[in-house]
């Protein structure tokens, strides 16, 4: 990650953790991860954040996201935005990397993970 002018810049880069930036780059509005998913990573448990908005953009691979008892493939170039209080999770369902980027809003607030039920 580079500063310019006050501007930030990341590299695309296939490193194992995600670059992560917002809070004082954006004045608290948003927090950002953004990274490679391997295939075959995990999902996290089916959760929800109840302070935060969630919202995920795949530039590369594919994402499938369950959200509440629906689940959706998020292809390259897809967005999906999960509104605080939604249950849901995602994982890389490709065969190769996916290269996206995690939008987190707002940035200043606590990103708590609640255990969530899917109906």
């Amino acid at each position: 990650m580079e500063m310019i002018n006050g501007c930030t810049f990341i590299r695309s880069s296939e490193a194992p953790e995600p670059v992560s930036f917002g809070e004082a780059e954006t004045g608290g509005a948003y927090r950002i991860l953004a990274g490679t998913i391997p295939p075959g990573r995990p999902a996290p448990a089916v959760h929800l954040h109840p302070h935060t908005d969630e919202a995920f953009y795949v530039a590369s691979g594919e994402i499938t996201c369950l959200l509440g008892d629906r689940e959706i493939t998020v292809p390259e170039g897809g967005f999906v935005f999960i509104p605080r209080g939604t249950a849901h999770t995602a994982w890389n369902s490709g065969a190769a990397p996916m290269l996206g980027m995690i939008v987190i809003s707002p940035g200043g607030a606590d990103h708590v993970f609640e255990p969530a039920q899917t109906t």
